[in-house]
């Protein structure tokens, strides 16, 4: 395992920057870990509509994202890579290195980089495939993060170390990512004068930010500030709050999503061994399971309950969503295979009669691989937003001119690099911030072959799509 670095971030956040080094002398010191005071998070939601059916309104989901302060968040890295390496360990140990594959290194084969969520789908057709006739069992975990419970973690964690209980520096680290206390990061920005009523381009008055993020400065206060306007020392209510639930640790922490994987080692066991019986095959990334076995509809039901009932204990006050869950029977019929839906709910939990075979974004036919409908619905309506505020400012900008006119002068070129091609993507194909959906499509398509196919045809009229949305949209605003 590769030594630990410390990574200090510029993001806004209540602690001022220090250096690299500095954060290492301090992460990797237990006594001064011991006596670190922990800020609060800063919490956001990060939300996204549900796919709809065109004409249905789709259903409005919201994710807790609480993000560490900058020393904080080193602290968190460095005990996440010392915990990392007795859990690597015993997954070696179990034969789980191969079904655990989220929030992990999973090196590819020959051993050149990680595997992502392409491969590990990829993966998953390939075990569908190689059975002939089988069935999946896809199930979901409810609230993952949201449900762990303390004292369980706290008892893994300790096992992890080797220890009856935990260090000074352990436990510290252990209340700061269980007994957490956060800020809601709008409610902070307010207090601090960065969020505030203001009027927007049709003069009416809204909330919104005073500063655009690029403004904002990388230590939102100092200490004193901190005191005064957010602890409230100086008479205003405090806005911190603080997690007494005894479950639950926050999404986005770097150690979460280890203790997370953690947490459900005997579970993996249990899954492992069912999975060993008939002949199976299981994958969980994060909340998501999914078991591919060789056995009829009968034995995959009784699986699906061997596995609901497993879950409650083995993971203790965790529950498995009924209306994610799906049941897929694959039979073989010359070159391809057919796909049945066994057992499968909408979102108010009714029976569907068709549901396509999905994993980690992607959907298998039988015969193809293609990115989901719904990854590509929210694509498209993501161009629709980005054409629609593109053409407010250039309408604008370009008054009295029509709609065509303004299409001449727009800078497509930009606009389509958003979601287009990367220019030189070889030198830049490391870093996934340069990374944009048609290259991450392109990559895709091209890891898995021939099966992948189609997935270059669903965004080859893409600059197509651009145009047209952009030239719509300003015909709406010019009218």
């Amino acid at each position: 395992m590769k030594p630990w670095t410390a990574v200090v971030r510029r993001y806004p956040h209540f602690d001022p920057v220090i250096s690299a080094d500095d954060a290492y002398k301090i992460a990797t010191d237990p006594s001064s870990v011991a006596k670190h005071s922990f800020y609060p998070f800063l919490k956001y939601d990060e939300g996204w509509t549900s796919f709809a059916k065109k004409g249905l309104p789709g259903r409005r989901k919201d994710r807790p994202i609480r993000y560490a302060a900058r020393l904080d968040s080193c602290i968190f890295s460095y005990y996440r890579h010392l915990l990392s390496q007795p859990y690597e360990t015993q997954l070696q140990n179990e034969g789980l290195s191969g079904s655990v594959i989220a929030y992990r290194r999973v090196t590819k084969t020959g051993g050149k980089g990680g595997k992502s969520n392409v491969e590990f789908a990829l993966s998953a057709v390939e075990a569908v495939r190689s059975y002939n006739n089988c069935c999946t069992l896809a199930l979901d975990i409810s609230s993952f993060f949201e449900s762990l419970d303390h004292r369980r973690l706290r008892s893994i964690w300790a096992d992890l170390i080797g220890a009856s209980r935990l260090p000074d520096d352990h436990f510290k680290v252990f209340e700061a990512i269980t007994r957490y206390a956060y800020v809601e990061l709008e409610d902070a920005y307010e207090r601090l004068g960065f969020y505030g009523e203001k009027k927007d381009r049709r003069g009416k008055t809204r909330p919104g930010y005073l500063k655009s993020m690029k403004e904002m400065p990388v230590q939102l206060c100092d200490g004193k500030t901190f005191r005064s306007k957010i602890a409230s020392d100086g008479g205003l209510k405090s806005i911190i709050n603080v997690n007494t639930e005894g479950k639950g640790v926050p999404q986005g922490a770097p150690l979460s999503d280890l203790l997370a994987n953690a947490y459900l080692l005997e579970f993996d066991k249990f899954v492992r061994d069912l999975c060993a019986s008939v002949g199976g095959t299981y994958f969980r990334y994060s909340d998501d399971i999914l078991i591919i076995a060789p056995v009829d509809i009968d034995l995959a039901l009784s699986l699906e309950t061997d596995v609901r009932a497993a879950i409650g204990g083995l993971g203790q006050g965790l529950v498995i969503k009924e209306e994610k869950s799906a049941i897929h029977q694959f039979e073989q019929s010359g070159g391809h295979q057919i796909v049945r839906v066994v057992k499968a709910f909408d979102k108010d939990g009714r029976l569907m009669s068709r549901k396509p075979f999905e994993y980690l974004g992607f959907r298998y036919d039988g015969n193809s691989i293609y990115i989901r409908d719904k990854t590509m619905s929210n694509l498209h309506r993501k161009i629709a937003s980005v054409c629609r505020a593109s053409a407010i400012r250039m309408a604008k900008r370009f008054q009295g001119k029509t709609a065509d006119e303004i299409l001449e002068l727009a800078d497509l070129e930009s606009l389509i690099q958003a979601f287009g091609t990367v220019e030189d993507f070889r030198s830049k194909s490391s870093d996934y911030r340069a990374w944009t959906f048609t290259t991450y499509a392109k990559r895709a398509s091209r890891a898995m072959g021939v099966l992948g196919t189609p997935i270059s045809r669903q965004v080859g009229g893409l600059r197509n799509s651009i145009r047209k949305r952009l030239a719509y949209e300003l015909q709406r605003v010019i009218a």
